[in-house]
């Protein structure tokens, strides 16, 4: 036997527990400065909304129960378990923050034990600290929002499929479908999966007849769930799913075709990921040519590679952001490592090369990927920024006067439990983005770009109170001449 498999052997054998937790503690400690912040753009005006709103009623979980204004249609799983913790734990930023935290804490698990239950502990610790190290997850680890939940199911589902476990298939498939619609794409790829590749790819000759029913009936299970759902919302609400969200679905062959490549490059080219998949396509092919890849391994990497193909086509013809990208991070990076160490058979040439792929991974995270979006760590700047300046018109104490505000600002003005007042028992009464009225305060940010910004800038009848700038992220907030508050500002 080589000497590097007899290494990787008694690596695989070493404890894992003390290096996940080693992981785990660096993980949680790292997030504790975002635990406090505001609520910000999908978290504030969707979900956050959406769930104190469900806190401070009943809870609900079956469609229709819930403000579907709020809740956009969605199945309710998160909503009632994130507002469950708010009337538990109160509606403190810190405390709501902690829960998204706790399901991100619970990913990484998920990932390490899938993980280690097909190449090993070696192979779990090298995908779930490149994982840890995507600065989408860390943006979105302490946010209010589904995407980490719902890859927390996949993974879980993901599991208890390939070990067979098949009541736990069913708990977490159905939970993974009473999350997000999304879940059915993966459920599509597991009945392609049992039909097809798993015959293919078995050992030996794969069983037919009532095994095979057997199983497909376990997988039915959540399908029958997800599809009584729906028939139960088009009873009490109309639809099966939102008709807005349908609107924005695209058609044009040309279009969707243009938008999988780009989801593609973002997933395999952005943020350094590009070395990690050079590197992984390089170690596939020279595996592949010397017949070095295992049956068991060849089924994973087919698998994987047809939920990601799945996941992106469907999120082609619907809306996207980075932060879908989350489900089918760890079938990217979990066989992406396997191939990496198994290519690099060197002791010192593994640890040098993962060594490398985290330093990279890390200056992404923290210097390369600093835009203004949630899916970056820069969020946390632009949200103090525009709490500040939300605090400086406080000052100004013109609560019930007339104020144009974008989108977001709106409900950062006007929902006292998004955390951006200063004084939570005086919101902004007459906030909008009505342009038909004499506003008496307009308010610009950098990550809404507005046509109405220039106009009010050259319009002689304002002038600039106040313009905040920090790290490319800035606010402008013109006041009306001749206008005059409570509080005389300069």
């Amino acid at each position: 036997m080589h000497p590097d498999s007899c290494l990787m052997n008694k690596i695989n054998n070493l404890p894992a527990s003390p290096f996940l937790l080693t992981v785990l503690v660096l993980f949680i400690v790292s997030r504790l400065g975002y635990l406090n912040l505001p609520f910000y753009w999908d978290e504030a005006w969707s979900y956050g909304t959406a769930i104190f709103d469900m806190a401070g009623k009943d809870l609900a979980i079956l469609p229709g129960d819930a403000n579907p204004d709020l809740t956009r249609g969605h199945p309710l799983l998160f909503y009632f378990l994130s507002a469950l913790w708010v009337k538990i734990f109160g509606a403190n930023l810190a405390m709501v923050h902690i829960f998204p935290l706790l399901i991100s804490t619970s990913f990484l698990v998920a990932a390490f034990i899938l993980a280690r239950s097909l190449f090993g502990n070696f192979v779990a610790m090298a995908a779930v600290l490149l994982l840890s190290l995507q600065s989408v997850f860390l943006a979105q680890s302490t946010q209010l929002l589904p995407e980490v939940m719902l890859a927390l199911w996949t993974l879980l589902s993901a599991y208890a499929y390939f070990t067979k476990k098949w009541a736990l298939f069913v708990l977490f498939s159905s939970l993974l479908i009473l999350t997000k619609e999304t879940g059915m794409v993966f459920l599509v790829t597991l009945f392609l999966d049992k039909i097809v590749l798993e015959r293919y790819f078995a050992d030996s000759h794969k069983e037919s007849g009532y095994p095979l029913l057997r199983e497909l009936a376990f997988m039915i299970i959540p399908v029958v769930i997800f599809v009584a759902s729906l028939v139960i919302q088009k009873v009490r609400s109309g639809y099966y799913l939102y008709p807005e969200h349908l609107k924005l679905a695209i058609t044009e062959p040309h279009e969707v075709v243009h938008r999988f490549l780009l989801f593609l490059y973002t997933l395999l080219f952005q943020h350094g990921r590009f070395v990690f998949f050079a590197i992984s396509s390089i170690a596939f092919i020279s595996l592949s040519c010397k017949s070095s890849v295992s049956r068991h391994s060849m089924h994973w990497l087919i698998f994987s590679a047809l939920f990601i193909t799945c996941y992106l086509a469907f999120a082609s013809v619907n809306f996207f952001t980075t932060r879908y990208l989350l489900s089918v991070f760890p079938f990217f990076f979990i066989p992406g490592s396997w191939l990496i160490t198994e290519f690099i058979r060197t002791k010192w040439l593994i640890t040098t090369s993962f060594a490398a792929l985290i330093t990279l991974f890390s200056w992404c995270a923290l210097k390369c990927n600093r835009n203004e979006q949630d899916t970056s760590l820069g969020y946390k700047n632009t949200v103090l920024l525009q709490k500040q300046a939300i605090n400086h018109i406080e000052e100004m104490d013109c609560q019930n006067k007339p104020i144009y505000a974008t989108f977001l600002m709106q409900y950062y003005m006007s929902i006292p439990k998004l955390g951006y007042l200063h004084h939570r028992d005086k919101p902004f009464l007459h906030v909008s983005n009505h342009t038909g009225i004499t506003n008496d305060v307009y308010i610009f940010c950098s990550n809404e770009p507005d046509p109405i910004h220039a106009v009010i800038s050259i319009n002689k009848a304002y002038f600039l109170n106040e313009r905040l700038e920090s790290k490319g992220a800035w606010v402008e907030i013109y006041q009306k001449k001749n206008l005059t508050f409570d509080r005389v500002t300069k």
